[in-house]
């Protein structure tokens, strides 16, 4: 994200100059996207931080593993409903014929990157395609997970895994198990080679995939070994299906 660049606030004996109140639906859709900004922040972080702990959840009892997987849950739901909310404001200003058009396509451009961040539609962009061989089966969930997360805090927008005929659209609420060459990625089995595809900066992703530690090392730390290419263009075309809300209502 951008910072905001900010007027400095007229000096103690100015007079401040004259501006016209914001209209309704500009701070209707200013709530809205600082609480959307929000909550993929916190979203991010606790993936990131989860990724720091280590080896953490391989110790965590399995019941502070559930709490932590429905905690993951609800964030999904709670930005598929914001979503849902921002849809439907759309709908209504057009109906109404109530704000400008730059609002709505500041609207507009919003629910696309929140859409993405979901999972809910496709992505085309810059990034890189990880190609992992695994010959020996030695890597495990965790790896994988490693690989997701480090993707993640490099940038990546929208991320997509790839094995045989298979596919899965990696979201806030995504988990790994299984043992190495057979690992599960939310409900879908999947076996090596793995292709990971990621949209962000190209050389930021790359680099992040080759830190001391990181997915190159921790593959060949097994027998195995990863192909980065940089692509100009990745197309994401895998969809996550929004889950229905079972118990988080909307604030008032």
């Amino acid at each position: 994200m951008t910072d905001a660049q900010h007027e400095p606030h007229p000096g103690k004996h100015e007079m401040p100059k004259t501006r016209r109140p914001p209209t309704r639906t500009q701070v209707i859709f200013g709530v809205l996207g600082v609480a959307l900004c929000a909550l993929l922040g916190l979203a991010i972080t606790t993936q990131v931080r989860q990724t720091e702990s280590g080896d953490g959840l391989d110790t965590a009892r399995p019941a502070d593993l559930l709490v932590l997987l429905d905690s993951l849950q609800q964030r999904d739901a709670n930005l598929n409903k914001e979503i849902a909310d921002l849809q439907q404001s759309l709908i209504t200003m057009r109906a109404s014929g109530t704000g400008n058009q730059a609002v709505i396509n500041d609207a507009k451009a919003r629910l696309s990157a929140l859409s993405i961040m979901a999972g809910t539609v496709g992505a085309t962009g810059p990034g890189v395609i990880l190609t992992i061989d695994d010959p020996g089966q030695g890597l495990g969930a965790e790896a994988l997970l490693d690989i997701i997360n480090e993707l993640r805090a490099a940038g990546a927008e929208a991320i997509e895994i790839k094995s045989g005929d298979q596919s899965v659209r990696i979201g806030a609420d995504s988990w790994v198990t299984g043992a190495p060459g057979q690992l599960i990625v939310d409900g879908v089995l999947l076996t090596p080679p793995y292709s990971v595809l990621a949209i962000g900066d190209p050389p930021t992703l790359a680099a992040a995939m080759n830190i001391p530690g990181g997915a190159v090392d921790t593959a060949s730390r097994v027998g195995g070994g990863v192909t980065i290419d940089q692509p100009a263009r990745v197309d994401i075309t895998t969809l996550r299906e929004p889950k229905p809300r079972q118990y988080a209502q909307p604030g008032k």
